[in-house]
């Protein structure tokens, strides 16, 4: 073989000089002005609807059906919060006395085609659809409110942070905070009151729940002894297509590594690969509006499906041959914080069945206080109740042009147990995209909207010929006959 020997060329010499003119150039950087550096992108909207979440998903087709531009931002990788990122595949309803639907709207364009069980996969396509079928809507994800822009009391825009790095700036006429955690409103200066605060006893919020998938489930064992169960006094189960529950007194007797971690009733939605979605696994003492928090309980959660897999092996009929296929990617929050609002809506209104002049919205669904701790239990029976929501809840205080829509609405955090479920808090964001758009109409703010009857009234009356169902709670009572309670899992 012969080797030759190549002289250095003249552009591998420079390359030392060009490394320490480098170095030379990183030294002085501060002194030689960013001549190139951009400043933040700048659009205006009418609306802007933050977090992707169920109730902002209807916000902003709302806004945008009503003729409003419309942007939705959303930090996560996809919208459908809840839904397509903890996995909560299963809808609790509200329920009239004689059984109808009391959630239409756009939640009831949302249930028909998904009914009460459904494919998450499929639940993601139709809520892509939603959105996409608004011409005057736009959604962007991965994008994060980096800070509010309000002057005088009055929030006129928001800085976003994009995932590739990039921001702008956006101004609206409107704004309407649908994240979980009223993370806008708060940015902003509304006060806020955080998990049970105002009990006196802790700040602790609801437990929140890791869904997890199990494959080779029997399903005919499952309905099987599910069918065996609801034959005995006292036993809460029962099958409703695609969803079955019935297992808490077998699950009672599992006892999790960790402290902070616990198992309930199974709550098993299956899905069209014969995979099943369990929501079981409840963690204590998550700080929902912390994303570090969040990431702790998440892994620890996770690390007790080996063992509670097992557990339902050898207990749990139906089980025998299931193993874990895996966990959602994020937790399902019930509960963070409760902003300040023009009304604070109580325990009293929903278990008296309250009716409000400035009603957007009805609901029955009880108050459902997940455990704040082990072994705690909810203080409130189930009822049936039909009651109204107030307009003047999504009316946070102190700052201008902004409303508050799902979870962290005005309510004490016993009522807030009752709002927290999906139709209710997509009914509220309906209701808060429509009076976006009305206040812009007719030259308003949220906060003279809910001291106005006159624009109430209209509003009422948009939601109406939008498909709302807003009849008085107390007429429905009176009318329907006698039933017993329902049973909610």
């Amino acid at each position: 073989m012969v080797r030759t020997t190549r002289k250095p060329s003249s552009t591998m010499r420079k390359v030392p000089a060009l490394l320490i003119a480098f170095a030379l150039l990183l030294t002085l950087r501060v002194a030689i002005p960013p001549a190139r550096a951009k400043k933040p992108q700048a659009m205006h909207v009418q609306v802007l609807v933050v977090g992707g979440s169920p109730a902002g998903i209807a916000a902003a087709v709302a806004a945008s059906r009503a003729g409003m531009t419309t942007l939705l931002v959303e930090p996560q990788e996809e919208i459908g919060g809840e839904i397509t990122l903890a996995w909560l595949n299963v809808l609790d309803l509200n329920l009239g006395p004689a059984g109808q639907s009391l959630t239409r709207g756009i939640f009831g364009q949302m249930y028909r085609a998904l009914g009460q069980t459904f494919d998450i996969e499929e639940a993601q396509m139709v809520l892509d659809r939603l959105v996409s079928a608004q011409p005057k809507l736009t959604v962007q994800t991965r994008t994060r409110v980096v800070a509010p822009l309000v002057r005088d009391g009055v929030l006129t825009g928001v800085v976003l942070a994009t995932g590739d790095g990039r921001s702008r700036v956006v101004t609206a006429d409107e704004f309407i905070d649908a994240t979980d955690d009223a993370s806008l409103a708060v940015a902003a200066g509304v006060s806020f009151t955080v998990g049970r605060e105002e009990s006196g006893l802790d700040r602790r919020m609801q437990a929140a729940t890791l869904v997890f998938r199990l494959a080779g489930v029997d399903r005919r064992g499952v309905t099987r002894y599910v069918a065996a169960e609801k034959m005995k006094p006292g036993r809460l189960c029962g099958v409703r297509g695609q969803y079955v529950w019935g297992y808490s007194e077998i699950v009672s007797h599992f006892r999790a590594r960790n402290a902070r971690v616990a198992a309930f009733d199974l709550n098993l939605g299956w899905q069209s690969d014969e995979t099943v979605l369990v929501n079981a696994l409840q963690i204590f003492d998550v700080n929902g509006a912390d994303r570090p928090s969040l990431q702790q309980a998440r892994a620890q959660g996770e690390a007790e499906l080996p063992a509670l897999a097992k557990f339902l092996n050898a207990r749990a009929p139906g089980f025998a041959g299931a193993y874990l296929v895996g966990a959602a990617p994020h937790l399902y929050v019930r509960e963070t914080r409760h902003v300040a609002s023009a009304y604070r809506m109580t325990a009293e209104d929903i278990l008296s069945g309250g009716d409000f002049w400035d009603r957007v919205a009805i609901a029955s669904y009880p108050i459902d206080l997940h455990p704040y701790g082990p072994g705690q239990m909810n203080p409130y029976a189930v009822t049936n109740r039909v009651y109204a929501i107030p307009f003047r809840i999504l009316v946070p205080l102190g700052v201008e042009r902004l409303l508050v829509v799902g979870k962290p609405v005005g309510a004490t955090y016993s009522a807030a147990g009752a709002l927290r479920v999906i139709p209710t808090t997509m009914a509220m964001g309906e209701a808060g995209g429509e009076a976006a758009a009305l206040a812009i109409r007719t030259g308003t703010t949220p906060t003279r909207m809910a001291q106005d009857p006159a624009l109430i009234t209209e509003l009422q009356r948009r939601l109406v010929s939008v498909g709302a169902y807003l009849p008085s709670p107390r007429d429905l009572m009176a009318a329907a006959p006698s039933r017993p309670s329902p049973t909610y899992p």
